[in-house]
């Protein structure tokens, strides 16, 4: 790829022109640096940049609802948005855009120029805290996928009941087992099915009776 023809926004002008700085060494071209959301859809209009850097805490708007507004107008848009921490709410704003890149402004040099080249080019790129936390969320939702497969016949049963209102004592007799027994039972199924408590076991119940009948 020839000159990447670059616009870096960011309320922060010694980051601004820190990015820039950094961007220009590796032969980036920036066309123009923004310090206010609101202008930088008539920059991005005006410039048809290959990259656009935009952080996602902006003045005015911030740089999530920017990359929404220039890729429902330019849907080819290569962003990369910067957010200054890996939080669940930033992670789920990205990915929920259309933006194609997400780095923490901490992130050292030779990362940020992988992904603005990277995205310039095309390319999703997700930063390393970000992927680690989408890692982590995968494996914490593959182990409740694969727990809800070893739910027993009376944990299903007692799950049954719950979900009719039954307390632990009217649950036993019914199953003729000891209330500390349906306890143990119900928090079983509190660790398998990521439920905090026994009313999100019911709606859980409710909300998947398919799955959790196939299940057995």
């Amino acid at each position: 790829m020839g000159t990447i023809k670059t616009i870096v926004a960011d309320g922060n002008e010694i980051f601004r022109h820190g990015l820039s700085s950094i961007l220009r060494e590796d032969g980036f071209t920036i066309c123009s640096e923004i310090d206010n959301g609101a202008l930088i859809l008539t920059a991005y209009e005006s410039v048809q940049p290959d990259l656009c850097v935009i952080s996602f805490t902006m003045p005015e708007i911030n740089g999530i609802q920017l990359a929404d507004k220039i890729i429902d107008k330019y849907p080819e848009a290569n962003i990369l948005v910067m957010a200054h921490k890996d939080s669940d709410l930033v992670l789920d704003e990205f990915l929920d855009s259309g933006a194609s890149g997400l780095l923490l402004k901490s992130a050292h040099k030779l990362e940020f120029l992988d992904a603005a080249r990277k995205v310039a080019e095309g390319e999703n790129f997700i930063g390393k805290q970000f992927s680690k936390m989408m890692t982590r969320e995968y494996l914490r939702l593959a182990r409740i996928r694969k727990a809800k497969h070893h739910i027993t016949r009376r944990e299903k049963e007692v799950l049954a009941l719950l979900v009719e209102g039954l307390t632990s004592s009217e649950i036993a007799d019914k199953l003729y087992i000891s209330p500390r027994t349906v306890d143990k039972h119900r928090t079983n199924l509190l660790k398998k099915l990521g439920q905090k408590n026994t009313a999100g076991l019911v709606r859980y119940a409710l909300e998947n009776k398919k799955s959790i009948a196939r299940s057995f």
